[in-house]
């Protein structure tokens, strides 16, 4: 027996991107917490926790027809399968579409492990994907200090090395962490928005979020954010491009020459090969 959200509507848009060359039906796809202004994903990982409002699985489809009927199984460990269930309303060319798994209505029964999400168009099964799914009950803390502490172990199982979380007489939290690539992939990105989240969880009240990250012990990567702007991002009240260029102040530390490096775009240029 499944539980299933018949006939709702998620989100569907109409995109122009280029096909990928290797893909006929599927050109992208990603599980993610939500999307941004564009309606693309905001992060893209497989690893979550129970707090989050939802995972959502995020295909970009090269085509769709009036009546077709997009279908995503939330497979757990255990217990009954979740379904979201979408049926187009016409006929489109390149469209991106999610299903969710909310986290928020099913908290009590959703157990965590290793689930998987299948995604069939009119019955025929074109992705499966697993994602591990982890046990937090940060929002259950008697006190500021034990949250913190349950921040911390989240966050060092989502694979993270943690420095420090707390939150200085300005108002702004702050986590400082150790660079989990050398290098700003994906896995960066997700530390850093990962880092964000995590800190709103903690100090909801915080009026700036401040994630570091050390990079080999010798630069301070900071990435500064207001929480209203993390907040419009979140959901999906801007887009990407704009929240990582506009909204999040960079700032680089030399760690071996004790000094703030001032250009800043410079640094990534030279250190990362990037624009940024």
């Amino acid at each position: 027996m499944s539980k299933r959200l018949v006939l709702v509507v998620i989100w569907l848009a109409i995109l122009v991107y280029p096909v990928l060359a290797n893909e006929d039906v599927i050109l992208d796809y990603a599980l993610c917490v939500g999307l941004d202004q564009d309606g693309l994903p905001l992060e893209r990982r497989d690893i979550f926790i129970t707090e989050e409002e939802k995972i959502l699985c995020w295909v970009f489809v090269s085509e769709v027809h009036k009546g077709d009927e997009l279908r995503w199984e939330f497979q757990p460990p255990r217990g009954e399968v979740y379904e979201s269930i979408l049926i187009v309303e016409e006929d489109n060319r390149y469209v991106g579409a999610t299903g969710e798994l909310s986290l928020t209505i099913y908290r009590n029964t959703i157990p965590p492990g290793e689930w998987k999400v299948n995604f069939y168009l009119n019955g025929e099964k074109y992705l499966e994907l697993p994602f591990t799914l982890l046990e937090s009950n940060i929002g259950e803390s008697e006190t500021l200090e034990e949250a913190i502490q349950k921040t911390v172990v989240v966050i060092r199982k989502l694979g993270y090395e943690v420095l420090d979380l707390n939150v200085d007489d300005s108002n702004q939290a702050y986590l400082r962490m150790n660079m989990v690539a050398p290098t700003l992939d994906q896995r960066v990105w997700n530390q850093i928005g990962i880092g964000f989240e995590s800190l709103k969880r903690v100090f909801p009240q915080s009026s700036w979020f401040l994630v570091q990250l050390i990079l080999d012990n010798e630069y301070v990567l900071s990435f500064q954010v207001r929480a209203y702007d993390f907040d419009m991002w979140r959901k999906g009240n801007l887009n990407t491009d704009e929240f990582w260029k506009k909204k999040v102040h960079r700032y680089v530390y030399d760690l071996k020459n004790k000094e703030e490096i001032q250009d800043v775009s410079s640094f990534y240029l030279e250190k990362f090969e990037v624009i940024y």
